[in-house]
Protein backbone atom coordinates (compact mmCIF):
# COMPACT_ATOMS: atom_id res chain seq x y z
CA UNK A 1 0.00 0.00 0.00
CA UNK A 2 1.57 2.99 -0.96
CA UNK A 3 0.97 6.75 -2.46
CA UNK A 4 -0.10 7.43 -6.43
CA UNK A 5 2.35 9.35 -8.46
CA UNK A 6 1.02 12.74 -8.79
CA UNK A 7 2.68 15.99 -9.16
CA UNK A 8 0.75 19.65 -9.02
CA UNK A 9 0.71 20.31 -13.00
CA UNK A 10 0.54 24.62 -12.85
CA UNK A 11 -0.83 26.73 -10.00
CA UNK A 12 -4.01 24.54 -9.32
CA UNK A 13 -1.77 22.59 -7.41
CA UNK A 14 -2.77 19.21 -9.10
CA UNK A 15 -2.82 18.24 -13.57
CA UNK A 16 -4.16 21.41 -15.72
CA UNK A 17 -10.77 22.58 -21.33
CA UNK A 18 -12.91 25.30 -22.02
CA UNK A 19 -16.55 25.82 -20.68
CA UNK A 20 -17.53 25.07 -24.57
CA UNK A 21 -16.49 21.33 -24.09
CA UNK A 22 -17.23 21.11 -20.75
CA UNK A 23 -21.16 19.28 -21.30
CA UNK A 24 -19.20 17.02 -23.83
CA UNK A 25 -16.98 15.65 -20.96
CA UNK A 26 -19.34 15.49 -18.87
CA UNK A 27 -21.66 13.31 -20.58
CA UNK A 28 -18.46 10.95 -21.68
CA UNK A 29 -17.92 10.59 -18.02
CA UNK A 30 -21.60 9.26 -17.31
CA UNK A 31 -21.43 6.78 -20.00
CA UNK A 32 -18.32 5.12 -19.09
CA UNK A 33 -19.99 4.96 -15.78
CA UNK A 34 -23.06 3.59 -17.23
CA UNK A 35 -21.44 1.27 -18.92
CA UNK A 36 -19.61 -0.16 -16.56
CA UNK A 37 -22.73 -0.40 -14.69
CA UNK A 38 -24.47 -2.28 -17.93
CA UNK A 39 -21.38 -4.77 -17.78
CA UNK A 40 -22.09 -5.50 -13.91
CA UNK A 41 -25.99 -5.84 -14.71
CA UNK A 42 -25.49 -8.11 -17.24
CA UNK A 43 -22.77 -10.56 -14.92
CA UNK A 44 -25.70 -10.39 -12.49
CA UNK A 45 -27.78 -11.66 -14.83
CA UNK A 46 -25.88 -14.53 -15.73
CA UNK A 47 -24.82 -15.86 -12.69
CA UNK A 48 -28.08 -14.84 -11.26
CA UNK A 49 -28.84 -11.59 -8.54
CA UNK A 50 -28.06 -13.26 -4.75
CA UNK A 51 -24.52 -15.25 -6.34
CA UNK A 52 -23.78 -11.90 -7.39
CA UNK A 53 -24.49 -9.82 -4.95
CA UNK A 54 -22.32 -12.35 -2.64
CA UNK A 55 -19.24 -12.25 -5.42
CA UNK A 56 -19.21 -8.47 -4.34
CA UNK A 57 -15.73 -7.54 -2.73
CA UNK A 58 -15.73 -4.42 -1.03
CA UNK A 59 -12.29 -3.18 -0.32
CA UNK A 60 -13.10 -1.02 2.92
CA UNK A 61 -11.68 2.62 4.25
CA UNK A 62 -8.59 4.20 3.00
CA UNK A 63 -7.14 7.25 4.83
CA UNK A 64 -4.01 9.16 4.32
CA UNK A 65 -2.63 12.18 6.30
CA UNK A 66 0.52 13.63 4.32
CA UNK A 67 3.05 16.67 4.88
CA UNK A 68 4.68 18.19 1.70
CA UNK A 69 7.05 20.64 1.07
CA UNK A 70 7.02 22.41 -2.31
CA UNK A 71 9.88 24.68 -3.63
CA UNK A 72 7.71 26.11 -6.31
CA UNK A 73 3.63 26.45 -6.14
CA UNK A 74 3.89 29.47 -8.88
CA UNK A 75 5.62 26.84 -11.45
CA UNK A 76 7.24 29.70 -12.37
CA UNK A 77 11.26 30.29 -13.62
CA UNK A 78 13.68 31.40 -10.46
CA UNK A 79 13.08 34.91 -9.27
CA UNK A 80 9.46 34.14 -9.25
CA UNK A 81 9.36 30.76 -7.21
CA UNK A 82 7.63 30.79 -3.99
CA UNK A 83 7.96 27.88 -1.41
CA UNK A 84 5.32 26.79 0.73
CA UNK A 85 3.86 23.63 2.86
CA UNK A 86 0.74 21.26 2.47
CA UNK A 87 -0.83 19.28 4.98
CA UNK A 88 -3.26 17.20 3.12
CA UNK A 89 -5.84 14.37 4.22
CA UNK A 90 -7.65 11.79 1.72
CA UNK A 91 -10.03 9.59 2.03
CA UNK A 92 -11.60 6.37 -0.39
CA UNK A 93 -14.05 3.36 -0.34
CA UNK A 94 -14.35 1.22 -3.00
CA UNK A 95 -14.91 -2.62 -3.71
CA UNK A 96 -14.02 -4.83 -6.77
CA UNK A 97 -17.23 -6.74 -9.51
CA UNK A 98 -15.68 -9.63 -10.70
CA UNK A 99 -17.03 -9.61 -14.72
CA UNK A 100 -15.71 -12.98 -15.55
CA UNK A 101 -12.77 -15.36 -14.46
CA UNK A 102 -9.95 -13.13 -16.27
CA UNK A 103 -12.08 -9.58 -15.70
CA UNK A 104 -12.93 -7.41 -13.18
CA UNK A 105 -14.72 -3.83 -12.37
CA UNK A 106 -13.40 -1.52 -9.58
CA UNK A 107 -15.44 1.81 -8.55
CA UNK A 108 -14.31 4.01 -6.17
CA UNK A 109 -15.18 6.80 -4.16
CA UNK A 110 -13.16 9.34 -2.77
CA UNK A 111 -12.36 12.87 -1.18
CA UNK A 112 -9.97 14.93 0.58
CA UNK A 113 -8.49 18.37 1.75
CA UNK A 114 -5.12 20.12 1.22
CA UNK A 115 -4.11 23.33 3.20
CA UNK A 116 -1.10 25.90 2.31
CA UNK A 117 0.28 27.22 5.01
CA UNK A 118 1.39 30.81 3.46
CA UNK A 119 -0.33 30.80 0.19
CA UNK A 120 -4.06 30.16 1.61
CA UNK A 121 -5.42 30.79 -2.21
CA UNK A 122 -4.51 27.25 -3.39
CA UNK A 123 -5.76 25.66 -0.36
CA UNK A 124 -9.09 23.26 -1.91
CA UNK A 125 -11.11 20.34 -1.00
CA UNK A 126 -11.99 17.83 -3.28
CA UNK A 127 -14.59 15.06 -3.49
CA UNK A 128 -14.73 12.28 -6.72
CA UNK A 129 -15.42 8.96 -8.25
CA UNK A 130 -12.90 6.48 -9.95
CA UNK A 131 -14.11 3.27 -12.09
CA UNK A 132 -12.02 1.05 -13.46
CA UNK A 133 -11.92 -2.22 -15.77
CA UNK A 134 -8.93 -4.65 -15.71
CA UNK A 135 -8.06 -8.22 -17.84
CA UNK A 136 -5.77 -10.31 -16.90
CA UNK A 137 -4.32 -12.75 -20.10
CA UNK A 138 -4.16 -15.48 -17.75
CA UNK A 139 -3.40 -17.55 -14.20
CA UNK A 140 0.48 -17.63 -14.97
CA UNK A 141 2.83 -15.77 -12.54
CA UNK A 142 4.32 -13.30 -14.98
CA UNK A 143 0.85 -12.57 -17.07
CA UNK A 144 0.52 -8.88 -17.38
CA UNK A 145 -2.53 -6.90 -16.14
CA UNK A 146 -4.05 -4.77 -18.50
CA UNK A 147 -6.93 -1.96 -17.67
CA UNK A 148 -8.42 1.24 -18.90
CA UNK A 149 -10.15 3.86 -16.34
CA UNK A 150 -11.98 6.70 -16.10
CA UNK A 151 -11.83 9.21 -13.33
CA UNK A 152 -13.89 12.60 -12.36
CA UNK A 153 -13.61 15.33 -9.10
CA UNK A 154 -14.95 18.51 -8.37
CA UNK A 155 -12.68 21.24 -6.95
CA UNK A 156 -13.28 24.33 -4.27
CA UNK A 157 -10.33 26.38 -4.08
CA UNK A 158 -9.86 29.25 -1.86
CA UNK A 159 -9.29 30.71 -4.81
CA UNK A 160 -12.52 31.44 -7.18
CA UNK A 161 -10.59 31.27 -10.59
CA UNK A 162 -9.26 27.85 -9.84
CA UNK A 163 -13.00 26.19 -8.68
CA UNK A 164 -14.11 23.50 -10.85
CA UNK A 165 -14.14 20.01 -12.35
CA UNK A 166 -10.55 17.78 -13.37
CA UNK A 167 -11.07 14.67 -14.90
CA UNK A 168 -8.86 11.58 -16.59
CA UNK A 169 -8.88 8.81 -18.47
CA UNK A 170 -6.58 6.03 -19.73
CA UNK A 171 -4.91 3.02 -20.05
CA UNK A 172 -2.70 1.10 -17.33
CA UNK A 173 -0.34 -2.03 -17.74
CA UNK A 174 1.10 -4.19 -14.76
CA UNK A 175 3.63 -6.75 -14.65
CA UNK A 176 5.21 -8.89 -12.03
CA UNK A 177 9.15 -9.05 -13.58
CA UNK A 178 10.13 -11.30 -10.88
CA UNK A 179 8.56 -12.04 -7.19
CA UNK A 180 10.02 -9.04 -5.69
CA UNK A 181 9.84 -6.57 -8.48
CA UNK A 182 6.73 -5.09 -9.71
CA UNK A 183 6.29 -2.93 -12.84
CA UNK A 184 3.74 -0.94 -14.08
CA UNK A 185 2.72 1.87 -16.41
CA UNK A 186 -0.22 4.17 -17.48
CA UNK A 187 -1.06 6.35 -20.39
CA UNK A 188 -3.43 9.08 -19.41
CA UNK A 189 -5.73 12.70 -20.52
CA UNK A 190 -5.79 15.01 -18.19
CA UNK A 191 -8.39 17.62 -18.65
CA UNK A 192 -9.50 20.72 -16.02
CA UNK A 193 -11.60 23.16 -16.07
CA UNK A 194 -11.61 26.34 -14.10
CA UNK A 195 -13.98 29.13 -13.70
CA UNK A 196 -11.52 31.08 -15.55
CA UNK A 197 -10.93 30.04 -18.88
CA UNK A 198 -7.16 30.21 -18.04
CA UNK A 199 -7.65 27.34 -15.66
CA UNK A 200 -8.79 25.57 -18.47
CA UNK A 201 -6.20 22.73 -19.78
CA UNK A 202 -5.42 19.40 -21.82
CA UNK A 203 -2.70 17.63 -21.27
CA UNK A 204 -1.52 14.00 -21.71
CA UNK A 205 1.00 11.61 -19.44
CA UNK A 206 2.95 8.29 -20.13
CA UNK A 207 4.20 7.27 -17.14
CA UNK A 208 6.40 3.95 -15.79
CA UNK A 209 7.47 2.78 -12.43
CA UNK A 210 8.88 0.29 -10.68
CA UNK A 211 8.19 -1.39 -7.02
CA UNK A 212 11.26 -2.85 -5.75
CA UNK A 213 10.33 -5.41 -1.80
CA UNK A 214 13.15 -5.69 0.08
CA UNK A 215 10.94 -7.51 2.33
CA UNK A 216 7.98 -8.24 3.99
CA UNK A 217 7.26 -4.60 4.99
CA UNK A 218 9.82 -2.65 3.13
CA UNK A 219 9.50 -1.24 -0.11
CA UNK A 220 11.56 1.02 -2.73
CA UNK A 221 9.81 2.82 -5.48
CA UNK A 222 10.88 3.98 -8.42
CA UNK A 223 8.89 6.37 -11.38
CA UNK A 224 9.50 8.67 -14.36
CA UNK A 225 6.55 10.60 -15.90
CA UNK A 226 6.82 12.71 -19.34
CA UNK A 227 3.70 15.19 -20.02
CA UNK A 228 2.85 17.42 -22.54
CA UNK A 229 0.09 20.02 -23.03
CA UNK A 230 -1.33 22.67 -21.13
CA UNK A 231 0.90 24.17 -18.25
CA UNK A 232 -0.04 27.00 -15.89
CA UNK A 233 2.39 29.56 -14.26
CA UNK A 234 2.11 32.34 -12.26
CA UNK A 235 4.83 35.54 -12.19
CA UNK A 236 5.09 38.87 -10.80
CA UNK A 237 5.13 42.19 -13.00
CA UNK A 238 8.18 43.17 -11.40
CA UNK A 239 10.44 41.83 -14.43
CA UNK A 240 8.75 44.01 -17.03
CA UNK A 241 11.12 42.13 -20.03
CA UNK A 242 10.28 38.07 -18.78
CA UNK A 243 6.61 39.39 -18.08
CA UNK A 244 6.28 40.82 -21.94
CA UNK A 245 7.79 37.59 -22.67
CA UNK A 246 5.04 34.89 -21.14
CA UNK A 247 2.50 37.88 -22.36
CA UNK A 248 3.48 37.22 -26.11
CA UNK A 249 3.87 33.46 -25.36
CA UNK A 250 0.34 32.81 -23.11
CA UNK A 251 -2.18 35.63 -25.24
CA UNK A 252 -4.79 35.72 -24.90
CA UNK A 253 -4.60 33.12 -22.00
CA UNK A 254 -3.59 35.33 -19.35
CA UNK A 255 -5.52 36.48 -15.95
CA UNK A 256 -4.60 38.03 -12.71
CA UNK A 257 -4.23 35.57 -9.78
CA UNK A 258 -6.39 35.83 -7.09
CA UNK A 259 -4.66 33.36 -4.79
CA UNK A 260 -1.77 35.55 -3.99
CA UNK A 261 -1.75 38.85 -2.17
CA UNK A 262 1.86 39.69 -2.00
CA UNK A 263 2.38 41.17 -4.73
CA UNK A 264 -0.03 41.62 -8.20
CA UNK A 265 0.75 38.10 -9.66
CA UNK A 266 -0.58 36.66 -13.29
CA UNK A 267 -1.73 33.62 -14.49
CA UNK A 268 -0.30 31.87 -18.07
CA UNK A 269 -1.52 29.36 -19.42
CA UNK A 270 1.26 28.20 -21.97
CA UNK A 271 2.33 24.89 -23.87
CA UNK A 272 5.13 22.57 -22.69
CA UNK A 273 6.69 19.57 -22.37
CA UNK A 274 7.16 18.17 -18.49
CA UNK A 275 9.61 15.49 -16.75
CA UNK A 276 8.95 14.24 -13.91
CA UNK A 277 11.06 11.91 -11.71
CA UNK A 278 9.96 10.10 -7.88
CA UNK A 279 12.02 8.23 -5.88
CA UNK A 280 10.32 7.11 -2.96
CA UNK A 281 9.85 4.05 0.01
CA UNK A 282 7.43 2.60 2.29
CA UNK A 283 7.41 1.09 5.63
CA UNK A 284 4.85 -0.84 6.61
CA UNK A 285 3.56 -1.99 10.08
CA UNK A 286 1.28 -5.01 9.49
CA UNK A 287 -0.61 -5.11 6.47
CA UNK A 288 -3.61 -1.91 7.17
CA UNK A 289 -0.67 0.95 8.38
CA UNK A 290 1.77 2.15 6.24
CA UNK A 291 4.57 5.00 6.30
CA UNK A 292 5.25 6.52 2.98
CA UNK A 293 8.03 9.06 1.93
CA UNK A 294 8.90 10.33 -1.53
CA UNK A 295 10.96 12.68 -3.68
CA UNK A 296 9.71 14.46 -6.59
CA UNK A 297 11.51 16.66 -9.27
CA UNK A 298 9.74 17.89 -12.11
CA UNK A 299 11.15 19.82 -15.15
CA UNK A 300 9.31 22.00 -17.33
CA UNK A 301 10.27 23.35 -20.48
CA UNK A 302 7.50 26.00 -22.46
CA UNK A 303 7.23 25.65 -26.27
CA UNK A 304 7.71 28.47 -28.63
CA UNK A 305 8.34 30.88 -26.67
CA UNK A 306 8.06 34.50 -28.48
CA UNK A 307 10.69 37.32 -27.91
CA UNK A 308 12.28 38.93 -26.01
CA UNK A 309 11.79 35.91 -24.08
CA UNK A 310 13.76 32.94 -24.79
CA UNK A 311 12.50 28.92 -23.71
CA UNK A 312 14.77 29.07 -20.68
CA UNK A 313 13.48 32.74 -19.52
CA UNK A 314 9.85 30.35 -18.93
CA UNK A 315 11.18 27.08 -17.74
CA UNK A 316 10.72 26.11 -13.89
CA UNK A 317 11.75 23.17 -11.99
CA UNK A 318 9.85 21.84 -9.16
CA UNK A 319 10.91 19.56 -5.70
CA UNK A 320 8.30 17.64 -3.60
CA UNK A 321 9.60 16.38 -0.17
CA UNK A 322 6.28 14.14 0.87
CA UNK A 323 5.38 12.16 4.43
CA UNK A 324 2.92 10.14 4.49
CA UNK A 325 0.58 8.15 6.81
CA UNK A 326 -1.38 5.23 5.47
CA UNK A 327 -4.24 3.48 6.72
CA UNK A 328 -7.09 1.16 5.77
CA UNK A 329 -10.02 0.29 7.68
Amino acid sequence: MRRGETIPDGSRARSVIGPAATHWRELGTIAAGLALWAGASASAHAAGYSEFVDSLEFRGFRAEASYTTDSNVTRAPAGDALRDRILGVRVSAGGVIPLSTRTRASVQGFAGIQKFGTYTGLSNNFIGTQGDFLFRTSGEFGAPTYGAFVRTAKEEYESNLRDGYRHAFGATVQKPLTDRVQLSGALTRNISDGKSTVFDARNTSLRGSADWSLGRWDTVYLGAEYRTGDSISTVSRNDPIRTLGFVNTASPNIIQDDAFNDTTRDAYRLKAHTLIATLGYNRAFGERHALDVSWRRAQSSVQNAVAPASGSDLNYTVNQISVAYLGRF
